[in-house]
């Protein structure tokens, strides 16, 4: 069988704004306090030694109107560090893999209030020194009827007036999901979000044509219209509880040793694609949902913990994360094209490949091994290869970068 390749995304020869390149750190805790602050304030050092330009936060037990010493000192801290900060004034609250994720979510908590209240909040951010705001999950009208897409437009358009006011290149984030389409295409196509986060990779199968199909369908809608892609493996939040994609049940649903190395090899994907990833914090080292504390000092205690102990190993998921950062960098693949290729000959149809920039990307989706021509250079795995005398070997639940020119 022939070798076809598919372009389905141009490189972006100029990415000069730091939003459209870099790696954004999502802290996990929907609701921090002042407290939580110093916890996270520790964890700073460790998100910057892994190539990450920005932090992302919700700090809603925080007072900043009255009081906006703590967080102004937080911020400062952060930029110390080379970190931007993205602050999220509002979201919707119903974990994906929580049983409560079937209803609508409520947006805000803590000290956040509905309305324009949230101006106010953001503007007080901002005059921390926050480089960005973040909306959280935008719960549709078709949900929440009373969410009103226009006046969010017209308030999105005064977040856009006060960024300008405090900050160069302030940017403006936000969550919405593909399950309806109109309402995506209306935040991308009027609102102009920086960052606006779909859930294509969260409704895929573990199967590489509904990887295929996703990936398409989201770098197609966001080039339609210029927008950058922006991409994270699994949302906080969901807003349907139906967890069949088009092609079975999504990834995650598997027990928990298939779910670590498929999710472990989806990130090792994700970095590899073109525009902005958001890593969930505790990702870099592999926590299991059921293993991540919910006091904001506890969680930062666990990853530094499992910081140290994978520090020096190869392949564990922090080696992997930091190396995965370097390379991304080093081939400029925030900014690179990206093209399926199909019928290689040493790997079968149910392999996911694709070509980003000069690296090959193999995910192996199948149930099968799949062994690398002699001589291939393999540039990072998510998991360890197999050897078979001269031939480097692909196992199930692993993805792997390829210098193309190796293996073609």
């Amino acid at each position: 069988m022939a070798t076809t390749t598919t372009l389905v995304h141009r490189n972006d020869p100029t990415p000069s704004e730091w939003w459209r390149d870099g790696l954004v750190y999502e802290i996990a805790q929907p609701s921090l306090n002042v407290h939580d602050l110093d916890a996270v304030d520790q964890l700073l050092p460790h998100i910057s030694a892994l190539g990450i330009s920005t932090v992302l936060l919700r700090p809603s037990e925080v007072d900043v109107e009255t009081d906006p010493t703590a967080m102004a000192e937080f911020i400062d801290h952060a930029h110390h560090q080379g970190l931007r900060v993205i602050v999220r004034i509002s979201g919707a609250l119903s974990p994906l893999t929580h049983p409560s994720s079937d209803g609508p979510p409520p947006c805000v908590t803590g000290l956040e209030r509905e309305g324009e209240h949230l101006l106010t909040r953001a503007e007080a951010f901002l005059a921390c020194g926050a480089d960005g705001l973040d909306l959280g999950t935008i719960v549709p009208p078709q949900v929440a009827p009373a969410t009103d897409l226009d006046l969010l437009s017209s308030r999105v358009t005064i977040l856009q007036s006060l960024l300008a006011e405090y900050v160069d290149d302030g940017i403006i984030g936000a969550d919405a999901s593909s399950d309806f389409p109109d309402a995506l295409q209306h935040h991308i196509e009027d609102d102009w979000l920086h960052h606006l986060r779909d859930d294509s990779l969260v409704r895929t199968s573990w199967s590489a044509p509904s990887i295929t199909k996703q990936l398409t369908r989201s770098l197609s809608l966001h080039d339609r219209f210029g927008a950058l892609p922006v991409w994270r493996i699994l949302p906080s939040y969901a807003l349907v509880g139906d967890k069949i994609s088009d092609h079975g049940p999504r990834w995650f649903e598997a027990d928990e040793a298939t779910r670590l190395r498929r999710s472990r090899a989806l990130q090792l994907m994700a970095l590899s694609l073109p525009g902005t990833i958001y890593i969930r914090q505790g990702d870099e080292t592999g926590l299991l949902d059921r293993e991540r504390p919910a006091d904001a000092h506890d969680f930062v205690k666990l990853i530094l913990q499992r910081s140290e102990e994978q520090e020096l190993i190869g392949n564990s998921p922090l080696s992997n994360c930091k190396g995965a950062a370097i390379l991304r960098e080093e081939w400029s693949l925030p900014g690179a094209p990206l093209a399926f290729v199909q019928g290689i000959e040493w790997s079968n149809p149910e392999v996911l490949t694709f070509l980003s920039r000069n690296i090959l990307v193999v995910v192996n989706t199948s149930n099968s091994d799949v062994t690398l021509p002699a001589g291939a250079n393999i540039l990072a795995s998510s998991y360890p290869l197999k050897r078979h005398g001269e031939h480097r070997v692909i196992p199930p639940l692993t993805c792997v970068w390829i210098e193309a020119r190796t293996v073609s």
